[in-house]
């Protein structure tokens, strides 16, 4: 399966049916970025938890802006997805799951912690965005 979105128009002319509201779920959550995001930030949690003295803030603020340059960039070149919103709503995803999916240990990693919000966002931009974008 392509991850791709497929709108109506697209796939008229291939005789294929769009992509349900499921299939553009899926393909908007970039989840290898997302993976590569919590295994790294558990890595730098346990580090400070073993090291409360290391300077470790900037490190995890650092790899939240690496991974999100990284996610059009891995969307475009090894997923090879070229329409733009896709690539725009699956960067905006991955923030908001990095910030949604933060331990109790983020917020003496980067400084301050809001999950019941960030886990509310989450909940409403994965039930609205395949919705609102078809493709």
């Amino acid at each position: 399966m392509s991850r791709e979105i497929k709108s109506a128009p697209q796939l008229q002319v291939q005789n294929v049916a769009p992509n349900d509201f499921k299939d553009r779920l899926i393909k908007l959550i970039p989840a290898e970025i997302i993976a590569a995001y919590i295994s790294i930030s558990g890595l730098i949690i346990a580090f400070a938890k073993q090291k409360p003295e290391a300077e470790k803030s900037h490190l995890l603020w650092i790899i939240i802006l690496i991974l999100m340059i990284l996610t059009p960039v891995y969307l475009i070149k090894v997923l090879g997805i070229s329409k733009k919103r896709q690539i725009l709503f699956s960067t905006i995803g991955f923030l908001i799951w990095a910030f949604a999916t933060a331990s109790p240990y983020t917020n003496d990693v980067l400084g301050f912690s809001f999950e019941l919000i960030t886990s509310v966002i989450l909940i409403l931009y994965t039930l609205l965005i395949p919705l609102f974008y078809k493709g």
